[in-house]
């Protein structure tokens, strides 16, 4: 660098390039300061007038300037329409007869955003979404059974037993509130990875 002939204005200019270019990746903003270096060197000899450095540098722009079209464009957000979709019929489509699932099962795995590890347990976690949560529940529910009648000759109820009350075991409570948790922690845990 040859910034000690330059002119004054010209060394101050490239000082605020140099700490404008600080995002962009070291071999860039090495080649996009030498280059503006070269040009100010060519342009403004270390004789030049206040008013010549000033025209040159006004020509050129703010260093800001020079370095925003190398700066990376940010990254759009992954969480499009798709995404919000599939997480919504992953966790409540199962109640569409199980169609809305695998609706969102197909845009979990057709979307770029989630990885395949992601993608695997969106499907694994809970197939069905809330809907098997409730499936489970129901027929959990039947299966206590009612107790037992017996009739006498007239077909009137003479001695009814009532079924054994037994509890909810402690193991089949954790599952319900497992099965859930599950499928609405996945949902978040979806929404966090497509960000």
């Amino acid at each position: 660098m040859t910034t000690g002939t330059l002119h004054p204005l010209a060394r101050d200019y490239l000082e605020r390039l140099r700490h404008a270019a600080e995002p962009l990746p070291r071999d860039v903003r090495h080649d996009l300061l030498a280059e503006i270096e070269a040009h100010l060197a060519e342009a403004l000899p270390g004789d030049a007038t206040e008013a010549e450095a000033l025209t040159v540098l006004d020509r050129l722009g703010t260093p800001e300037e020079i370095v925003a079209p190398e700066l990376p464009a940010p990254a759009a957000d992954p969480r499009g329409t798709r995404e919000w979709a599939a997480i919504f019929l992953l966790l409540l489509g199962g109640f569409a007869f199980g169609v809305g699932w695998i609706a969102g099962v197909i845009l979990l795995w057709s979307s770029r955003a989630w990885s395949t590890l992601d993608k695997w347990i969106g499907t694994l976690v809970v197939p069905g979404g809330l809907a098997a949560t409730l499936l489970v529940l129901t027929m959990a529910g039947g299966a206590g059974g009612s107790g037992s009648c017996q009739t006498g000759p007239a077909g009137a109820p003479t001695q009814c037993t009532p079924a054994p009350q037994s509890g909810t075991p402690v193991a089949a409570t954790v599952l319900l509130v497992i099965l859930a948790v599950a499928p609405i922690g996945t949902s978040i845990y979806l929404a966090h990875r497509a960000a």
